[in-house]
């Protein structure tokens, strides 16, 4: 549907999203990659997730595993929206607008972040 190609060493994509943000699109490519079969090496996991950010843990012994917490920026989510439901509200109410100068900036910062 368009002359856009984008290079890329995988053959077998399953998935291509096109995600638009304050300033540009970011393009995700998603595929399948076969698992490596790994003999005495050292291995890390990692669990991404909302409440729990991230959880990280390894074979390696006496490392305890790790966790970063993503209330935070749960947080910081939730404020951004709040923000920038009344921002629209507003405008919607008093200007009719759809979009403002400080309502890009407020997206700017957020994304940017």
């Amino acid at each position: 549907m368009s002359e856009i190609k984008i290079p890329t060493s995988q053959t077998e994509i399953i998935e291509t999203r096109i995600i638009p943000k304050s300033s540009c699109y970011i393009i995700e490519i998603v595929y399948e990659k076969q698992e490596e079969i790994t003999n005495n090496q050292q291995i890390a996991g990692v669990d991404l997730g909302v409440n729990n950010l991230m959880a990280v843990t390894t074979n390696q012994t006496g490392i305890s595993p790790l966790l970063i917490k993503g209330r935070p920026l749960k947080a910081i989510n939730t404020f951004y929206n709040k923000q920038r439901s009344y921002l629209q509200s507003q405008l919607k109410t008093n200007h009719n607008k759809n979009n403002s100068h400080r309502l890009k900036k407020l997206t700017h910062i957020h994304v940017g972040s």
